[in-house]
């Protein structure tokens, strides 16, 4: 327990109610004599419980303080109360007087419980708070092996893909496997820079799309058309990295690189309601007959929106206008 100005002033209503309590009942000489003697009595035993829980160290010892305190602090206010009233105190060391006393005792009793029982409620608050502080730090920690795992799992795909792809251009076309290889090592210490930073934004994954996009184009040429439409001022907003390569990679692997003539991929953002759009369109082959939008890559973003923002982000893929397949990812702005 420790003193505050409201617990003060809490404590003097209540010495000034029990003295206007003793007047009324007859007990004392007059309401100044008795308020006198409440306030000495009261404040004492406040003072007592407050020294007591403060200097305790145990639970133990601070309900023993308050167990002391009543006693002791009532005789103190009452030795208190004599030196202050002078010629006055006769009249309330009367019969009347151990009345009165024994009502301080009674109220300095439940006076000193509450205090006690406010005490223990804060502490056991203050645990609580402190618990639910180790658990969220816990979770906190687990989340984020979890997305460490999950962004591990999108680079070695793509890696692999690439390095196959390179394997095959240095036999047929040395000049274009030195530009991939080039373009892939840039890439990678993009992306490594970008994974050693604590906060990345919607402009630091647009940036590491169009790396992505010149080493696909590297292998596609002119079957492979990119076009973006993100407004400058949605570059700085607060972004997962490496959450929308899987989409584009999947646009392309299952879309655009099938067809003999390519398509175009399209890589929109909006900001509506609070909210961030990103749509993910391309021309290519389409849905399968028994697609829904799974695979690797989606349910890797799937997984990952689920840790980082729970019910509050959406991924959704269907056919696009004409053709292809469009996926909008919806996440809090």
């Amino acid at each position: 327990m420790d003193f505050s100005l409201p617990q003060m002033f809490g404590v003097l209503a209540v010495n000034t109610l029990i003295a206007a309590f003793l007047s009324a009942i007859g007990v004392g000489h007059s309401f100044a004599g008795n308020f006198v003697v409440s306030q000495c009595i009261g404040l004492c035993i406040y003072a007592g419980c407050l020294a007591g829980t403060r200097w305790a160290a145990t639970p133990r010892g601070k309900a023993l303080a308050m167990v002391l305190a009543v006693p002791l602090g009532a005789a103190a206010g009452v030795g208190l109360a004599t030196l202050l009233l002078g010629n006055r105190s006769r009249d309330w060391l009367g019969a009347m007087a151990w009345q009165s006393l024994l009502i301080g005792l009674l109220f300095g009793t439940a006076i000193s419980a509450l205090f006690y029982l406010r005490s223990r409620m804060d502490q056991l608050e203050a645990e609580l708070k402190e618990r639910a502080l180790r658990e969220a730090l816990a979770e906190k920690e687990r989340v984020g092996a979890q997305l460490r795992m999950l962004q591990a799992q999108i680079e070695p795909h793509f890696l692999f893909n690439t390095l196959a792809n390179l394997s095959v251009l240095i036999r047929s076309d040395p000049e274009r496997a030195e530009r991939l290889l080039g373009d892939l090592i840039a890439w990678l210490r993009a992306t490594l820079q970008r994974t050693r930073e604590a906060d990345s934004t919607l402009g630091d994954e647009i940036e590491l799309l169009r790396r992505y996009l010149d080493i696909l184009g590297l292998r596609l040429g002119p079957r492979l058309r990119c076009a973006f439409d993100v407004p400058d001022e949605l570059l700085a907003r607060p972004f997962p990295l490496l959450l929308l390569q899987p989409l584009v990679e999947n646009a392309i692997t299952h879309g655009i690189e099938p067809q003999v003539g390519g398509g175009e991929l399209r890589i929109a953002a909006t900001l509506a309601d609070g909210r961030l759009l990103i749509t993910v369109a391309d021309t290519g082959a389409g849905l399968r007959e028994n697609g829904t939008g799974t695979g690797f890559g989606l349910e890797n973003v799937r997984q990952r929106l689920r840790a980082l923002f729970g019910e509050a982000a959406r991924l959704d893929v269907r056919a696009n206008e004409g053709r292809g397949v469009v996926a909008r990812l919806e996440i809090p702005a």
